[in-house]
């Protein structure tokens, strides 16, 4: 036992276990799937963007949308990652999906997007980081990063 502590101490000291913890961490190219992670998806599964508003997106999308947009097949909610499910209603352009996720939509199947996914609290401006971070890392990373440009 106090082997296996040295010999990672040595490792962890040199980097090593440091380099294979980075590799580790999830890539935007590892979780995009037809259907998306296998599993209910959290946080700490899903990779860090570059840009700042994707970071707060992430960030509000853990504390509002993961518990109907991380694979809870009760709400309809398509799952992040899922690219299938995503296709459409990125082709639809980032503006509608914003205000759909801002004021509130019922899809085709009778699904409901309540207004700032139930979180009264939310500005316009979380929901629209919150929608820009899900379409990010549900395909639409070309889409978003254009979308960003023409905000800057």
């Amino acid at each position: 036992m106090t082997r296996r502590l040295v010999i990672a101490g040595l490792l962890s000291a040199s980097g090593v276990l440091a380099a294979g913890a980075a590799q580790s961490e999830p890539t935007l190219e590892g979780v995009l799937s037809a259907k998306g992670l296998s599993g209910f998806v959290t946080l700490d599964r899903l990779p860090m963007p570059d840009h700042p508003v994707l970071q707060t997106g992430r960030l509000v999308w853990e504390d509002t949308c993961m518990g109907c947009h991380g694979g809870n097949k009760a709400t309809g909610a398509p799952k992040i990652t899922a690219t299938k499910k995503w296709q459409p209603r990125i082709a639809k352009g980032l503006p509608t999906l914003i205000d759909h996720a801002t004021n509130g939509f019922v899809g085709k199947t009778y699904a409901e997007m309540p207004p700032r996914g139930a979180n009264p609290d939310l500005s316009d401006s979380d929901v629209a980081a919150a929608v820009t971070f899900m379409v990010w890392a549900s395909g639409g990373a070309d889409q978003v990063l254009g979308f960003l440009a023409k905000k800057e």
